[in-house]
């Protein structure tokens, strides 16, 4: 275990805000399962989930179906963690970022890992003999401007249309913390929370009704289709700055720290169990009535959700005895250590897997079928991406300029 704690103390060290909070990392990890959840929900033919309890059946079906909004947790977790190191610097409490040393630090931390698995799954598809990608779909995904240049159905991965969006994001991360501080913050999540829902709408109605889900999704969740979710991030690293600059138990935030958990997961579950009330398993699409149809779900739902996770991660940042229990132990935060590695292999391995026509281990339970034949592989080839190729350029990431 003595490499793991070398991996946290990196972790640590490597913090541009100099603030490193053990529950953000479990947090990062819990996104992570949630996403590959999902993809295994969906390989396993999109079973109902649930069990019974004291005479009443829970229903777990809306929070693994909507497991896609892992990636909403990740949107928020960047605008929180990298909008710290401009809120400390606002502060005085570190010194103000240079652009050349964020950007490189940036491309450090997202871009080895990505290009080992597209050499790996290129080698694949030619030692498989399947056809290979042309240049012309490969070259944007290695520019990482495939969101603009690309489609669905050239990504290598389809977990690869988060990372340009998400890359997008720290281009404007200097420009938009110019008006994190006071009075500007209130203003500039209003601000991103209206250039959003005007965007959605308008690419909706003028542009993608009539294409496919899969096109629906594409564009809708491009930049701007996601900035409200990075910048209340952003806000909620203010307000946990400000706090901290007060003393975190003399300020008011603190004492409420409870209640914006209770009502953050509140909101999350309340989304989940909507969305699968408004559209069930297996429902048409009809324009207006259901999600992709047109309904204000469609242009809203991430909205609310970014809003929620916002008070989720700030409860988290400021410290409550659930948080600490379920997301900063040990074996959450490897998951955390290990997410982005999880969130780039799960996919294509759980595709393998699943085409492999493995026996059934339970019968009548076809998502833990996946689960226990995927566990083990996931966790496994994650690991190892993280150790091989991710910790040697975070080592370097984390070396002062």
């Amino acid at each position: 275990m003595a490499s793991v704690d070398t991996a946290f103390e990196l972790e640590k060290k490597g913090t541009s805000a100099r603030i490193y909070l053990d529950g953000l990392t479990g947090l990062r990890g819990l996104a992570a399962l949630w996403v590959a959840l999902w993809h295994l929900w969906g390989f396993a033919g999109r079973p109902s989930y649930g069990f019974d309890l004291g005479g009443l059946h829970l229903d777990l079906t809306p929070l693994i179906r909507t497991g896609w909004a892992g990636v909403d947790v990740f949107f928020v977790l960047s605008g929180f963690v990298l909008g710290l190191a401009f809120c400390q610097a606002w502060l005085g409490k570190r010194p103000p970022l240079r652009l050349g040393d964020y950007f490189r630090r940036r491309l450090l931390r997202v871009l080895p890992a990505y290009y080992v698995q597209i050499f790996l799954l290129v080698l694949v598809l030619v030692l498989t003999g399947a056809q290979l990608p042309s240049l012309g779909d490969l070259l944007p995904q290695l520019l990482m401007v495939h969101n603009i240049l690309g489609s669905p159905d050239s990504q290598l991965n389809p977990v690869y249309w988060t990372l340009p969006v998400e890359f997008d994001f720290y281009l404007l991360l200097p420009v938009l913390a110019l008006s994190i501080a006071p009075p500007r913050w209130l203003a500039l999540l209003l601000g991103a929370f209206v250039l959003v829902l005007a965007y959605r709408y308008s690419m909706f109605t003028f542009f993608v009704q009539d294409m496919s889900t899969g096109m629906k999704s594409w564009w809708l969740n491009q930049l701007p289709g996601r900035l409200d979710q990075f910048v209340s991030g952003m806000v909620a690293a203010w307000l946990f700055s400000a706090a901290r600059e007060k003393g975190l138990e003399k300020s008011r935030l603190f004492r409420w720290r409870g209640w914006l958990l209770f009502v953050g997961l509140g909101g999350i579950a309340g989304l989940a169990w909507y969305i699968h009330w408004r559209q069930p398993i297996g429902a048409v699409n009809v324009e207006g009535l259901t999600y992709w149809g047109g309904h204000w779900s469609l242009f809203l739902w991430n909205s609310l959700a970014g809003f929620s996770i916002a008070l989720v991660v700030l409860a988290t940042a400021l410290g409550t005895r659930l948080t600490d229990l379920l997301l900063a132990n040990r074996g959450i935060m490897y998951l955390g250590l290990i997410s982005y590695s999880l969130y780039l292999w799960h996919f294509p391995l759980v595709k393998w897997l699943n085409q492999a026509g493995l026996p059934v281990l339970v019968g009548q339970a076809p998502l833990l079928n996946g689960l226990l034949w995927a566990a083990v592989p996931v966790l496994l080839v994650s690991s190892l991406s993280y150790w091989l190729v991710e910790r040697p350029f975070l080592a370097i990431r984390h070396r002062s300029s």
